[in-house]
């Protein structure tokens, strides 16, 4: 620099002393001695990185709204570290982060510049040469620069950049190099004291705007080792959100990354969170934050092991944890977590199911239909002991609107359908025959099947999911029963659930005892007098309530079989359903892949009072609750 710009500063920085009483701060921030550094990186190992905004669907800008502003991140987000360190604030409470480059805009969206519209922020910047080390260096350039500006009469914008881990100055937003030239002649005090050079746009930079009048407020640029991370600042000490345009709010971390692939060209989005911050954004979207108190406490259980589980699963292909969709688990943010919600994430915190040492992923679909499915025989791999169907009678999933469904198809249009579904064999007109051939163990699932259409072609599909998703327009899950032309099904109607008892009676209707009846009791058929009675249950001779114990007396009611607790009365439903000869009949029970636990099966069973515990130890009888913090 030159000699007549030192005294420039010199006498801004006396007049800073004549007006505040950071002169300390100012002289140590140019001349080095006890500079201050940005805030240390806040580090949470229970981090967990969810996709909100990746691949085809990213945007050239992302809108973001928080109460008062931001706290502005450099973002460490690699399969094993998670931290960001706090580098800048932006008190805005509507930003947009772009991609670092010519763009266009229509109403509210952002999208790169091709000529065919105006240019309306410009990638090309007019950069201060000199780097700093911390944000105080960097606002005293800053501070000279808009005072230059000022004399000069000149309305430029000039501002912060955090560029490969130093802060640098930088003046306006250009659509190209030479544009730059043309305004640096109108600045020629500034030029002549102040080495400057110019900032092309770079494929892993995004800015913040100010989305109402297009104005940069930050450049970040990182060299894709670390993202853009933005927090929102808390209003009078009290803890804010950050909020998308869709209206749903989030915790922790937002992480902007520019994300090029082919034609694609945007800015990604990842919500970086701690681990039952997370939870409690998962529970409330997939079941009701309305349910039971111990209902919830199971489900988050549940969705803590899924996510520790599944860390990385997404990391190769675009550099985060776990998505926000059903592939994953539905997350949306906190909206809807009551009170409920967190208190059930905060009563678990850290417990998980586990197999001896090794934590269960423990997968859930909306309703069983009575039997769970097996791992294996849904997905393929290896044997899992704690996967295997097991029957849970406990589910009133024919109360429900997805647990019992019946769905027609004629067999020309089923024909067409699989052929479409790339079963490109079946070349006749019409399917002829739909053959189950076997089960997912003991239980209700279909394993195999066999198609024929009306050249005979034969096409055999195997394992629970790949039958469900080639027939997903006509099954809801893999427990299904088919008929052409007619079909007669069965299904249960859970009477009554008690978890203190374990029943194994014959088969029978059951109907209330009241004094002066005759009931089965351990003696026989015997009249009733008192106001307690013997019975003989699985478990041996128990006493019961006369008010609410139940016995056989007829064909349509029976005792579930089960080898522990709940005890559980059913009633089975007989139904036909009739169609046109060449029409194929599915009905079924349940909603999803059917392995592991039901969330409306958890519903159920805590409604009858079971506790967190007892609800997980009915799906996973093999498996131990732990604190995951504790296993080596």
């Amino acid at each position: 620099m030159k000699h007549k710009f030192w005294v420039k500063v010199m006498v801004w920085i006396l007049a800073v002393l004549m007006i505040g009483s950071c002169a300390g701060v100012l002289f140590s921030s140019l001349f080095g001695a006890g500079a201050l550094t940005a805030s240390a990186a806040e580090v949470e190992p229970e981090y967990v990185t969810v996709g909100l905004m990746y691949g085809s669907d990213v945007t050239v800008g992302f809108e973001t709204v928080s109460t008062v502003g931001f706290s502005v991140h450099a973002v460490t987000a690699t399969d094993t570290e998670r931290s960001y360190e706090k580098i800048f604030t932006v008190e805005l409470p509507k930003v947009s982060v772009v991609c670092d480059d010519n763009l266009s805009k229509t109403a509210y969206t952002y999208s790169i510049f091709n000529g065919s519209k105006d240019c309306v922020i410009g990638g090309y910047h007019i950069e201060v040469k000199e780097d700093f080390d911390t944000l105080e260096k960097a606002d005293v350039m800053l501070s000279i620069v808009k005072e230059f500006l000022t004399q000069e009469k000149s309305d430029m914008h000039p501002f912060i950049a955090y560029i490969d881990g130093v802060y640098k100055v930088r003046i306006g937003d250009y659509s190209s190099a030479a544009r730059i030239d043309e305004m640096l002649a109108t600045i020629p005090i500034l030029a002549g004291n102040v080495e400057m050079t110019v900032a092309k746009p770079s494929d892993t930079g995004v800015m913040i705007v100010d989305p109402l009048t297009d104005v940069i407020h930050f450049e970040f640029d990182d060299g894709g080792k670390r993202k853009l991370g933005l927090s929102a600042l808390p209003k009078n000490d009290e803890k804010q959100y950050l909020r998308t345009p869709a209206g749903r709010l989030y915790d922790g971390v937002f992480a902007y990354e520019r994300y090029i692939n082919g034609k694609v060209d945007g800015v990604s989005l990842t919500n970086m969170l701690p681990l039952d911050d997370y939870i409690a954004g998962v529970v409330p979207y997939e079941v009701s934050p309305r349910w039971p108190k111990e209902a919830l406490r199971a489900f988050a259980i549940s969705v803590r092991g899924y996510t520790i589980k599944n860390k990385n699963r997404h990391y190769s292909a675009y550099g985060f944890d776990i998505c926000n969709a059903t592939h994953c688990q539905v997350y949306r943010g906190i909206n809807d977590a009551n009170d409920a919600v967190f208190d059930a994430v905060k009563s678990t915190s850290g417990i998980v199911l586990c197999y001896g040492d090794e934590i269960v992923t423990t997968y859930y679909s909306s309703s069983t239909g009575g039997y769970t499915a097996s791992a294996k025989d849904t997905w393929g791999g290896t044997d899992t002991p704690y996967f295997e169907p097991i029957y849970t009678p406990w589910e009133r999933y024919s109360k429900y609107g997805n647990g019992l469904w019946v769905t027609q198809v004629s067999g020309t249009d089923l024909a067409a359908y699989l052929r479409n579904r790339g079963y490109s064999k079946l070349t006749g007109s019409t399917i002829e025959d739909i053959k189950i051939n076997s089960f997912s163990g003991k239980g209700t699932y279909v394993y195999s099947i066999t198609i024929t259409d009306s050249d005979n072609n034969k096409v055999t599909i195997e394992r629970c999911d790949k039958i469900r998703t080639a027939l997903t327009r006509y099954l809801y899950s893999a427990n299904f029963v088919v008929g052409k032309g007619s079909l007669t099904y069965s299904y249960d109607e859970v009477v009554n659930i008690d978890m203190d008892n374990t029943f194994s009676f014959t088969t029978g209707d059951y109907s209330d005892i009241g004094d002066g009846r005759q009931a089965l009791t351990a003696n026989g058929l015997e009249d009733i007098d008192t106001s307690r009675i013997h019975v003989m249950t699985s478990n041996g001779k128990t006493r019961v309530d006369t008010g609410t114990a139940l016995v056989a007396d007829g064909d349509d009611c029976y005792y579930a079989d089960v080898d522990s607790k709940p005890g559980v009365i059913l009633k089975r439903i007989t139904k036909t359903v009739t169609a046109d000869d060449d029409t194929f009949i599915f009905a079924g029970k349940g909603w999803g892949h059917g392995v592991g636990l039901s969330q409306y099966g958890i519903y159920d069973l805590a409604n009858a009072g079971a506790t967190a515990e007892e609800i997980l130890l009915c799906y996973f009888p093999s498996l131990t609750l732990r604190n995951y913090r504790e296993i080596k």
